[in-house]
């Protein structure tokens, strides 16, 4: 589905029947919402899934303003009320949780449940999310992958069909889709909001998650009242292919929680 929201042609993929519970799943920098594939496959039976295409990712359009994580969670916000969506579990990986906090505060009334995977309160490395956009502006997205990629998955998953699925989706983000997440990124404080989370959330980290290690997610968890903390284990940055089983069962877990 195509829509126009504050003047971007955005894109969100649409799955199951609208008249199941919805489920959102907001995606990370430099993927799309194809990285949600195996979660999709597991609940678009009984859920109505909803996968928004950030600014600049997958099938939307590169923004022509700056972005910011309160931008982006706009725009989730007036995709989910072009989709007539009033009720929904809501789950975001990376970025992705960074927004769904935000579309959570704004919405919280309507959000039944909150999932964030391998995600973070506030900016943990301002500078490096400023020199990397530079980087990516002046070199392109070549300049970075290995790094990235190496961040993403553990070695033995980097080698897997979807491993190397992953880096095609890194490789097809426009440049500068990329680096406008960058300065989301730099400048991203959901602090504000942690007190209006009152739904159920649950919050877990790969293991070997070194974007956003571990502790980064705990300290999220504890600034949320209630929240529920998990590792997932052996599982790196984004384990939604190589440890799908084990993010499908916590998925199930927490949006039976609301």
């Amino acid at each position: 589905m195509f829509l126009n929201i504050d003047g971007h042609g955005l894109h969100v993929a649409l799955h199951g029947s609208e008249h199941d519970p919805a489920l959102v799943l907001l995606h990370s920098l430099g993927t799309s919402h194809a990285v949600w594939e195996r979660q999709v496959r597991a609940f678009s039976a009984t859920h109505f899934v909803i996968c928004p295409d950030f600014r600049g990712h997958g099938l939307s359009e590169v923004s022509r303003t700056p972005v910011t994580v309160g931008v982006l969670a706009e725009d989730v916000v007036a995709m989910l009320a072009a989709v007539g969506v009033t009720t929904f579990h809501l789950a975001g990986i990376s970025i992705g949780g960074l927004v769904a906090q935000c579309v959570a505060a704004t919405l919280r009334e309507q959000v039944r449940t909150l999932t964030l995977l391998d995600s973070n309160i506030v900016s943990l490395a301002p500078q490096m999310w400023k020199d990397r956009a530079a980087k990516v502006r002046a070199l392109g997205l070549a300049a970075i992958e290995e790094a990235v990629l190496s961040r993403w998955t553990t070695p033995q998953g980097r080698q897997s069909d979807e491993g190397r699925g992953l880096a095609t989706m890194l490789a097809r983000t426009p440049s500068e889709g990329y680096a406008a997440g960058c300065d989301a990124l730099a400048v991203a404080d959901c602090r504000h909001s942690a007190a209006s989370l009152t739904m159920p959330v649950t919050v877990a980290v790969g293991e070997h998650d070194e974007a956003t290690p571990p502790q980064a997610g705990r300290a999220l968890a504890e600034a949320i009242a209630g929240a529920r903390f998990e590792i997932i284990d052996s599982a790196a940055h984004i384990p939604l292919f190589e440890r799908s089983q084990a993010v499908n069962a916590l998925l199930q877990r927490s949006v039976a929680g609301g």
